[in-house]
């Protein structure tokens, strides 16, 4: 009997938790976010608007946003009027998105009554909205395009598909679901957008973590070929990404940029006649030096993609799809430069430098090292050998009974010799 009140006192806390924490919720579940917008200029700024309702008062709203392939979260002060109209401006030159990346997006209200609402999150791609986009998708496909008809758009698909069978002839790789194409109608407008995200690059290319390339096919004779250079060139990047995640960082850029050439349907003509002149003047880069990145002057570059796709095709030849499989797997597990070849291959790269280019240029890089350096022993040889023979030679001049005295002494018996005439 004594346990009653205290037990009826129990209900009675329980029950005014349930009611205050339904009221809570309900308080929180009256709130939201509507009319939610983005607004950008590509590459200037980007505004994100909403109407904030609650029944309560707006004392803080940050907007948070993230994009794709990144870990960061951006977060920013938003002003909100009487009436819940929120606001907020991010300038992209401070911080470029890159191109075609989708963003997350999300609002976080504080009321003044104490209470706090997150909204859904969001999403929207960052296009380049200069261009007037029109898309195709087939498969795990999806083309983009501002130039050019529906066949145009369909070419690139096949190409693309036509690059994937070729990619999956050399390596063994995982494709993923979707993979998205731009392109572009000139060279010019792609290096424009790239530098308005944020990035600098020459022709077409990959953000192979977002699983699209860029590339530029101007309209002409040409645009077929292009598009079996570049679109190909650039799967192959996200392909590679896609099987080996992280590892992908720890390719050789040697391998990676000769892997994603040697894939192109259509390959480059100017690279043997690069080639062949560099053997020619005994100008060509050392494969240990395209480990990293390759030079950044235009001549040494092209030597680089040169010699990179002509050394992964020899050893493609040579090992096969199982040799450039173990070679890829070690690269990406970090094994070094130097010893990745050996591990993978059973050779050292300094050996294979040396087979590549005896079976593809007949060339013996001992005999041209030789060849490199015979200018410098002949004239060694004139400065140090002849002065210390010329030294050595009057040296010996000087001595008694050198070869200058022998030639007076037998001059002097020569003399006493001499037979005398008898009356």
């Amino acid at each position: 009997m004594r346990l009653r009140p205290a037990l009826n006192i129990s209900y009675v806390i329980l029950l005014l938790a349930l009611l205050l924490g339904s009221g809570y919720e309900t308080a929180v579940a009256e709130s939201s976010v509507i009319d939610v917008s983005v607004e950008y200029t590509f590459g200037g700024q980007m505004t994100f608007k909403a109407l904030v309702q609650s029944g309560s008062p707006v004392s803080e709203a940050l907007v948070s946003f993230r994009p794709e392939g990144e870990s960061d979260t951006v977060v920013g002060t938003a002003s909100v009027d009487p009436e819940g109209r929120l606001i907020f401006t991010y300038d992209l030159t401070m911080r470029p998105l890159r191109a075609f990346s989708q963003v997350d997006y999300w609002f976080t209200i504080s009321f003044q009554d104490g209470q706090h609402f997150t909204s859904p999150t969001f999403v929207f791609r960052y296009m380049d909205n200069r261009f007037t986009w029109q898309t195709l998708d087939e498969g795990r496909f999806h083309v983009s395009w501002y130039d050019g008809d529906l066949a145009f758009a369909q070419t690139v698909l096949d190409v693309a598909k036509e690059g994937l069978d070729h990619a999956l002839s050399l390596l063994t790789l995982k494709v993923p679901d979707d993979i998205y194409i731009y392109a572009y109608a000139s060279p010019s407008e792609l290096q424009a957008t790239l530098r308005l995200a944020g990035q600098d690059w020459v022709a077409g290319h990959a953000d192979p973590d977002l699983h699209l390339m860029v590339v530029s096919l101007p309209p002409g004779p040409d645009r077929r070929l292009e598009m079996e250079r570049q679109i190909p060139h650039e799967l192959m990047h996200i392909l590679l990404y896609q099987t080996l995640d992280r590892g992908y960082n720890n390719l050789p850029t040697w391998l990676n940029e000769g892997l994603s050439s040697l894939v192109q349907l259509y390959p480059m003509p100017e690279y043997q006649v690069i080639l062949e002149n560099a053997i020619q003047k005994e100008a060509l880069i050392p494969i240990s030096s395209l480990c990293q990145n390759f030079p950044v002057d235009a001549s040494s570059t092209y030597l680089s993609y040169a010699e990179s796709t002509s050394f992964t095709r020899y050893l493609y030849r040579r090992f096969g799809k199982t040799g450039l499989d173990s070679l890829v797997a070690a690269y990406s597990n970090g094994v070094d430069c130097n010893r990745g070849a050996e591990t993978a291959l059973g050779e050292s790269l300094l050996r294979l430098e040396d087979q590549w280019l005896k079976e593809s240029f007949n060339a013996n890089p001992a005999l041209q090292s030789i060849e490199t350096l015979l200018p410098w022993f002949v004239l060694l040889f004139v400065v140090l050998v002849v002065p210390l023979a010329l030294s050595a030679w009057s040296m010996l001049a000087r001595k008694p009974g050198g070869a200058a005295g022998q030639s007076f002494d037998a001059g002097a018996r020569a003399t006493v010799e001499k037979p005398v005439l008898r009356g």
